[in-house]
């Protein structure tokens, strides 16, 4: 449970920041909704460590409201019916019971942001804040900050102050806290390049949430490789290549998120085994992969179509390598900023009066979490023998990966295409505001 919720909280952080990607994995950051950044309501005074931005819309241009100065006393009015009061605790008890633990767990995780910044004397500035919010607004729409914002607050209830202080803010302030983390070495360069010019395969896929069917699959599928598209049809839990025998709808690239299915897809379908050089034994196409595990919970049997050839490049070129190395670093950094998030909520003690949830400091490493963790794991799959999604062989147990979908098998290595600062359901209406003024890709 603690887990649970400790996976919650950060994927309501990182919804916010819009930190993801994908993968990043697409399959981590993508699906994320903003729902605590919508349901924040605007202090009366600055949150402290949140410098406000420093630029203000023309009256004009920006989302009309007006300040004024909010009553503090629980017992002050705040609304008046027909003379009948209406308190301040009134509203407050109503807005806990409604929004509360959403809300609740942004500001931890948000005070947790700040902690981190005060300990590694980081500041972000409004300076930054504002041109955040202006490169956003480009990179998404290609419209001005004020038409963002004033979209951001007619589209989704996101004031400009809420969106600075609750999104804009978390996002930068991560990205300098992870910035450090983050190193780009020759072996990534090169396979982001493999994963962009060489060879892809287009394929069909099976998923199971079920080990031993996954090897009675296979089972089958070896004496007749040739029913694997009625067999996907049939047996395929991905709803979205069943239909299509499997098909995915993009060919995989070597590298592709995530990574243990595309190497363990390639080894056994591409490379097949090094060492012999008889022609005859290498893959061809048609071939079936034995089962490749994703998670706790899915296990993919690939089978190849056709083998697309790989294209002519100079690994050499500074430009391709400048262009590749700034790919390879936002991918990295937005992992960097996952990774520290969760590090943050991981070495933090909460004492969660409004849930009743108290959590210590790093108690993930105690050995009675472990144990509850690894007890759960095994239940859940059993000691079935499986193929290890590394080296292809059969193996027993079960090793955590990260969570995917057809989407994320097809997917090369590509830049980071979710901006800072933007919720994750803010990105897709992104494309009507470009429309709505005539913008084009």
């Amino acid at each position: 449970m603690i887990a649970t919720d400790r996976r919650r909280m950060l994927g309501r952080v990182l919804a916010a920041a819009a930190a993801c990607g994908s993968l990043v994995s697409p399959a981590m950051l993508l699906a994320q909704s903003p729902r605590a950044a919508r349901g924040v309501a605007r202090p009366a005074a600055p949150v402290q460590g949140v410098v406000e931005p420093t630029t203000r819309l023309p009256q004009n241009d920006a989302p009309h409201f007006e300040e004024k100065a909010i009553p503090v006393n629980p017992t002050d009015p705040i609304a008046y019916v027909n003379k009948e009061v209406i308190t301040r605790q009134q509203l407050a008890d109503e807005c806990v019971a409604r929004k509360g633990k959403e809300i609740l767990e942004t500001l931890i995780a948000r005070r947790m942001i700040e902690q981190a910044m005060r300990a590694g004397k980081i500041e972000v500035t409004g300076a930054e804040i504002d041109q955040e919010i202006e490169d956003t607004a480009q990179r998404m729409a290609g419209v001005s900050r004020e038409v963002w914002l004033r979209t951001l607050d007619k589209e989704r209830g996101i004031s400009p102050v809420q969106y600075a202080r609750d999104i804009i803010y978390p996002s930068i302030a991560l990205r300098k806290l992870a910035t450090p983390r983050v190193q780009v070495t020759p072996q990534d360069l090169k396979d982001a390049m493999e994963a962009n010019f060489g060879a892809k395969m287009q394929c069909r896929i099976i998923m199971t949430t079920d080990q031993r069917k996954a090897i009675d699959l296979w089972e089958e599928l070896k004496k007749n490789p040739g029913s694997f598209e009625k067999s996907a049809r049939e047996n395929s839990k991905d709803t979205s290549t069943a239909a299509l025998g499997g098909l995915l709808p993009e060919p995989i690239a070597r590298h592709a998120h995530p990574r243990t299915v595309s190497d363990a897809a390639f080894q056994q379908l591409v490379d097949g085994n090094l060492k012999d050089n008889d022609p005859t034994h290498k893959p061809k196409d048609g071939d079936v992969s034995g089962p490749i595990q994703v998670n706790e919970m899915a296990w993919v049997l690939v089978k190849r179509e056709a083998l697309i050839p790989a294209k002519l490049y100079d690994a050499n070129d500074p430009t391709l390598r400048a262009m590749f190395h700034k790919q390879m670093f936002d991918v990295k950094l937005q992992e960097a900023m996952t990774k520290l998030m969760n590090d943050l909520l991981m070495g933090s003690a909460v004492d969660n009066r409004l849930t009743g949830r108290v959590k210590d400091a790093n108690e993930e490493e105690h050995p009675d979490f472990l144990a509850a963790k690894d007890t759960k794991i095994k239940l859940m799959g059993g000691e079935v023998p499986t193929t290890s999604a590394r080296s292809g062989r059969a193996t027993t147990g079960n090793a955590p990966a990260p969570a995917t979908t057809s989407d994320d098998l097809a997917a090369p290595i590509r830049p980071n295409t979710a901006p800072s600062g933007v919720p994750a359901d803010v990105a897709s209406q992104a494309e009507r505001v470009k429309q709505s003024f005539g913008q084009k890709n």
